[in-house]
């Protein structure tokens, strides 16, 4: 009790650089866990929730939600305007620990040069760049300028460990975590009209990319006598565009932006069809059978291909579930691959067959075995922090 009175007694100065939403709520939480023992000084840029804590952003952090290398490189002069002010910003500042939360072209190249200026800052990642999909090399430079990752993926430690990149510590996904938490459980549904989720994704390039076959492929089991209901679950600034994309199809449809509706669809649905990304480890909490899709535009996929230095990107699993284990039961459908002649198979293949149902529901099991951790996300983190602090 007297190191508590002691700690919160002292102003202790902390950056923290959030780029999403769910950064910025996941930023929120874990401040409010440090700010708990100590008295903060909060500086950088986040969003509404980091707003809570004190926090005037530097810019709006919507500059950050930059997808593709295609999307990167038209942006690169905005961007390193901002990565110029914001390093400008934080050193004159005088952090004792700057955290950095997504975007990792943003955010890393700012502790980069943060670190050049102040080389006794720590600096902590919380959610790994993804270096298991791609530029592996990363892992190894991070231990340069990164002081200690906080992982949300169980796999990402080891990954560490093997690239000899900085100290890596599996705290808990706190998305998996506040699904599970619920306690909810899969209902059968009295109907003889199947359910599915779709999502098309969270940002409008991948929507306009994947919405087309989708439904084209919807069309084509609806043809092929199938009854079925799609309930999507999406954000108010895409509700128009994907009701315009179902207008005369003849399908019968509902969406929706309310989150806690979607959890609730994902406990009494059959099965999922979903662009990769967090969304299908929330599908993945609710024991949610699915189908992974993605489709970068041409422009991308043709860097991603150059970096990568592999002609076929379908060789790679991409769904976080297939990767946390270790196993490929989930169907992925990406680039060429997502066409509606091999969504409309995919489609029918779950319809029909219990196995492959089965298997996927075998295998998530296992994933809730894996994920599973004994102190929440944000807590396991804050204590990481304040060893440093």
């Amino acid at each position: 009790m007297i190191d508590d009175i002691v700690m919160k007694s002292e102003k202790r100065k902390i950056a923290i650089i959030a780029g999403e939403v769910s950064g910025d709520k996941i930023g929120s939480d874990l401040i409010g866990e440090i700010a708990a023992v100590y008295d903060i000084d909060l500086f950088g840029v986040g969003g509404e929730e980091l707003a809570r804590h004190g926090l005037k952003s530097l810019f709006p952090y919507e500059e950050l939600s930059i997808i593709g290398l295609w999307d990167i490189i038209k942006n690169i002069f905005t961007l390193r305007k901002r990565v110029n002010s914001t390093v400008k910003s934080i050193v004159s500042y005088k952090p004792e620990l700057l955290i950095l939360i997504d975007s990792p072209e943003f955010t890393h190249r700012v502790a980069k040069r943060v670190k050049k200026v102040m080389p006794n800052i720590t600096i902590i990642n919380y959610i790994s760049p993804t270096i298991w999909f791609w530029r592996q090399g990363r892992g190894r430079e991070m231990s340069k300028y990164i002081t200690h990752i906080l992982s949300i993926y169980p796999f990402e430690p080891a990954l560490y460990k093997k690239l000899n990149g900085p100290p890596c510590t599996y705290v808990g996904n706190p998305l998996f975590e506040s699904i599970i938490n619920n306690k909810l459980s899969r209902k059968k549904i009295a109907n003889t009209n199947k359910t599915i989720v779709f999502m098309p994704g969270s940002r409008k390039t991948e929507i306009e990319q994947l919405l087309p076959p989708c439904i084209n492929a919807f069309r084509e089991i609806k043809k092929l006598g199938y009854e079925f209901n799609l309930e999507i679950p999406t954000f108010d600034r895409f509700t128009d565009l994907i009701k315009e994309k179902f207008v005369n199809t003849g399908l019968n449809y509902s969406i929706y932006t309310n989150a806690s509706k979607k959890i609730d669809s994902f406990w009494h649905s059959d099965f999922a069809i979903t662009a990769s990304g967090s969304a299908t480890l929330e599908l993945a909490a609710c024991k949610l059978p699915m189908i992974v899709i993605y489709k970068l535009n041409k422009v991308n996929s043709i860097l991603v291909k150059i970096i990568l230095k592999i002609n076929n990107l379908k060789n790679i699993s991409f769904s976080l579930p297939n990767l946390i284990s270790q196993k490929k039961i989930i169907p992925e459908l990406l680039q060429s691959d997502c066409n509606s002649k091999k969504i409309t198979a995919e489609l029918i293949k779950m319809l029909n067959d219990g196995n492959i149902i089965n298997d996927q529901l075998s295998v998530f099991d296992n994933i809730h075995e894996i994920m599973k951790v004994k102190v929440r996300p944000e807590k396991a983190a804050a204590d990481i922090i304040r060893g440093y602090l």
